[in-house]
């Protein structure tokens, strides 16, 4: 795509102004105005005067790349899904996301109640004049694209569709909204939309809905991995970052790289999701910094005691409160082809809304349940990532972090250019204690904590504090949560605060925020042990510390975790094994054992018998009965381990499940003797790009896919890989957005990176100006109004 240089007003040359009789007046400042200038592979370079024309820069941008992406958003943030796609279609936009179970009416009625006209109204109120110049400058860009931009050259997938119209700043604000209530509200969001009063007609139609109310594994389905080293960690110095969120490849999470400049201001660097005015993984002259999802709790669900006479009332310390019945009406596209209106009433209590799962949190005759969701009043993810953006210190980015407390539910990692890493568990939190944990959860809510869900009483000694300085009501203060700060590395794979770095575990911070002693994730032990080895020089390497070269080798690192360390174990156990007996029949295993022999331990292109070895020993290690050495609290990062081949109900418990897995793989057409790049890959116009890295058996490089036709389709996971160092000059960055800039199949830019994610390589990022107008593929284009 070529990028046309725009100008507004009377910009014409002085001699044609002569011709036309223009008088010469001065010109009127424009309200929003910026240049644009880009790079390989589609990257914008905003330059503007103000934040007005950083947003009208992106905004521009952004449409260029994503128009029908983003105008699909904005059907899902106004609750209009419905209305243009059907109530009961499955998916849409954020397949990957907590809506993803979600028709698209019940997606429909959530964000009703999430991004009601109050609602919304108080958080653009909310917002510095800052935030609300970005606002309004994105919206602006925006529009201006699509209003300059010929209909017939519109992208195919929103050419002449009811839905593409013009961005309003309100739109933006619903988006937002959307994002905080990920790891809260959009969790339940099926549970919310079946709450019914006991004893109705509707109520009695969830009971065939256990499965789909289930409750869900506060773990996010999607995560990340980061390192920092500090100057102890590096063989020249100077410090070095390594940023790989794990995200959805489609939807509304997509990440979109770009560069913003106000000169003297701002100058920072990396990705933003879109509809986001700032970046929010990046770096700049001074720092740099990631995010990997936490594992704080973001929400409370409050268990209510209710009026035997009325389900619909319910008390708290013994006096008596009505809920109330809040409807809401949707447009519905109908299977004939009108559109006709549904509505669904919500039952509101002083905590959040009632849900309901069969089974676990019911809503009977005698208890209801409510959720109370941390980030339904963050209003401050805009001015956070902003003053994230100008940091010029650790010091700066941490006061930006616990000053603004807007980051909903991801850590934060970085480095600055003095030589210091940084972890920062600086999220929303509800401000519950380990006292009140202890004496608000009663014993039949107990296990679900395991699960990160928090049960409490409904009394007002259970009622979530305030804490001094913190921005909203009911949540921690930035400076009550972990911060740690290092010279050698930290480092975080979506567990918990506890083993940022073992040689100073974090501890004695309230469990809500932080679980101690509990078993770590595969890629966390991964992580932990890489850093560990390559810093004492025990990996096989050369020399001790790290350069960029072997942490880029960690980044892409798609060995397996569970393979190699169970190598041993799985191999003697296979050795010689011919059948077993699988659902009452004589099954062979010897074929699957010799294809789990030739396998490398890896998820490479060319690993043969990687889905039948990550789907086998994904199923092992759910098993606590079969490791030789049990998990330790004493040494997390090398327990559990082994497993206990010498027994025989062991051994044939491995060898059931190497069937099972082998025959589910059959089921789905799966060939698990072909390599690895046959079988996983996203699809570019015709052309098929093979992409290594895995989610089963603990591989670090994580992606996950979706299978159809006898191939994984990927839907997600590594997704803007950056590796930042500092020098006297300023940064060094190799980096990809792994799935590439733009949505728009027509697009240059739309998989012309994955090849190289594909290959294993990173791109040198041009900062400087001269750099960028050194860059092969540099354009520029001025617009303003």
């Amino acid at each position: 795509m070529k990028y046309p240089k725009l100008y507004s007003g009377c910009l014409v040359a002085l001699s044609a102004l002569a011709s036309l009789g223009c008088r010469a007046t001065a010109p009127r400042e424009p309200e929003f105005s910026a240049e644009i200038r880009r790079t390989s592979f589609g990257i914008p370079h905003v330059l503007a005067r103000d934040e007005a024309g950083i947003g009208y820069g992106i905004g521009y941008a952004y449409a260029q790349d994503n128009l029908c992406q983003f105008a699909d958003v904005v059907v899902t943030v106004n609750s209009q899904r419905s209305r243009y796609f059907g109530p009961d279609v499955l998916g849409g936009p954020d397949f990957e996301s907590g809506f993803s179970k979600a028709t698209n009416a019940e997606s429909d009625f959530l964000l009703s109640w999430v991004n009601s006209e109050e609602h919304v109204r108080q958080a653009w109120q909310a917002q510095s004049a800052t935030s609300k110049a970005l606002i309004r400058g994105y919206a602006a860009g925006f529009n201006r694209y699509l209003k300059d931009t010929p209909a017939q050259k519109l992208p195919a997938a929103c050419r002449d569709k009811p839905w593409l119209r013009p961005l309003t700043e309100l739109d933006l604000i619903r988006f937002m909204r959307r994002l905080a209530v990920e790891a809260g509200s959009a969790l339940f969001s099926k549970s919310i939309i079946a709450a019914r009063p006991p004893g109705t007609a509707s109520a009695a139609s969830t009971a065939s809905l256990d499965k789909e109310l289930s409750l869900p594994d506060f773990t996010p389905y999607f995560g990340s991995n980061a390192v920092a080293l500090g100057k102890q960690g590096t063989q020249d110095g100077k410090p070095l970052l390594l940023g790989n969120p794990h995200y959805p490849w489609y939807g509304s999470l997509r990440f979109y790289q770009m560069h913003l400049t106000i000169p003297g201001k701002l100058d920072v660097m990396g990705v933003s999701i879109g509809g986001i005015p700032a970046v929010t993984i990046g770096f700049n002259q001074h720092v740099a910094w990631t995010h990997t999802v936490n594992t704080s709790a973001h929400f409370v669900i409050y268990a209510l005691q209710l009026d035997p006479n009325d389900p619909t009332h319910y008390l708290v310390d013994g006096k008596r409160h009505a809920m109330e019945r809040k409807t809401v009406s949707i447009a519905t596209l109908e299977s004939d082809g009108k559109v006709g209106r549904r509505s669904h009433d919500f039952w509101m209590t002083q905590y959040g809304p009632v849900l309901t799962s069969p089974g676990d949190l019911a809503w009977n005759r005698t208890t209801a349940y409510a959720l109370h969701d941390a980030n339904f009043d963050n209003h401050r993810m805009i001015e956070t990532w902003y003053a994230m953006n100008r940091a010029g210190s650790l010091d700066e980015l941490t006061g930006a972090l616990q000053s603004h407390l807007g980051i909903p539910w991801v850590n934060t990692l970085g480095v600055d250019s003095k030589g210091e890493a940084l972890y920062a568990n600086v999220t929303v939190v509800p401000n519950l204690s380990a006292q009140q944990q202890q004496d608000c959860i009663t014993e039949p809510h107990r296990a679900l904590t395991k699960r990160r869900m928090f049960v409490l009483e409904s009394k007002a000694a259970c009622a979530l504090g305030d804490a001094p300085g913190a921005p909203q009501k009911g949540v921690f203060s930035g400076d009550q949560l972990p911060v740690l700060r290092r010279a050698d590395f930290v480092q975080n794979s979506n567990d918990s605060s506890w083993m940022t770095n073992p040689e100073q575990p974090l501890t004695g911070y309230a469990p809500i925020i932080s679980a101690q002693d509990l078993q770590l994730g595969d890629r966390t032990r991964q992580g932990i042990g890489q850093v560990q080895a390559r810093l004492a020089g025990t990996d096989g390497l050369p020399g001790k510390r790290f350069t960029a070269e072997t942490l880029q080798a960690v980044a892409f690192s798609n060995r397996s975790f569970y393979g190699s360390l169970l190598d041993r174990d799985l191999s003697a156990i296979c050795e010689n094994a011919r059948s077993v007996v699988l659902d009452g029949r004589d099954t062979d295993v010897a074929v699957p054992c010799a294809t789990i022999k030739s396998w490398d331990r890896h998820a490479n292109l060319d690993s043969v018998g990687y889905p039948l070895a990550g789907a086998w020993i994904d199923q092992l290690i759910r098993r606590s009965d079969l490791w030789s050495v049990p998990f330790s609290a004493n040494d997390p990062v090398n327990t559990p381990r082994g497993i206990k081949q010498n027994e025989p109900r062991v051994r044939e418990i491995v060898l059931v499940e190497l069937a099972r897995a082998a025959a589910k793989l059959r089921e789905q057409g799966i060939d698990a003797t072909r390599p690895w790049g046959e079988l996983q890959g996203i699809e570019a116009n015709g052309r098929r790009i093979p992409i290594p890295g895995g989610v089963g058996s603990g591989i670090y490089n994580n992606i996950w896919s979706e299978v159809r036709d006898g191939r994984f389709h990927v839907r997600g996971g590594s997704s803007y890989i950056q590796m930042v160092t500092f020098d006297e000059k300023g940064p060094k960055v190799q980096g990809l957005l792994a799935y590439s800039q733009s949505t728009d199949p027509s697009s240059p830019h739309f998989a012309d990176q994955a090849p190289y994610f594909s290959a294993n390589k990173l791109v040198s990022q041009p900062f400087t100006t001269e750099q960028i107008k050194l860059d092969p593929n540099y354009t520029t284009t001025v617009i303003e109004e």
